[in-house]
């Protein structure tokens, strides 16, 4: 069977380019593309704390990520009224613009995946990722 865990990073990589290759076109990087469409499945608005949890980065990686963003008018962070040190992130009309083509893109590629893998076959391999993700090894 060779090397699984090679064989995962090689997919998350030809993933991930797949992913910047398209978002390239939107001045946006891959995991940008994925910020904007988990705001807009939110509402619009999200602590900042909850982006860092999705994606399994650091609080300082969250930040420089949004600063971009931020700069390219695309979300705006603010200081929760309940709380001044938790920050929120929200979708500015900018940004509204991009969520179409992001959620299409993001839909097409999980169907097309999907395609290609029998329920039985998904569910294996929801259950390895998953098993991996939450720090099984």
């Amino acid at each position: 069977m060779g090397n699984f865990g090679r064989l995962l990073k090689l997919a998350n990589n030809s993933l991930s380019k797949e992913m910047n290759d398209f978002a390239s076109q939107y001045g946006l990087t891959g995991v940008q593309m994925s910020t904007l469409d988990l705001l807009a499945k939110s509402g619009g608005i999200l602590e900042q704390s909850l982006i860092e949890q999705e994606f399994n980065i650091k609080r300082s990686t969250t930040t420089v990520m949004l600063q971009r963003m931020e700069a390219k008018q695309l979300v705006e962070r603010l200081e929760a009224k309940d709380d001044k040190r938790k920050k929120l992130v929200k979708l500015l009309p900018k940004a509204q613009e991009l969520v179409g083509p992001v959620q299409t893109y993001i839909n097409d590629s999980e169907q097309k995946l999907r395609a290609n893998f029998s329920q039985a076959e998904l569910a294996a391999a929801k259950k390895v990722l998953t098993y991996l993700w939450k720090g099984g090894m």
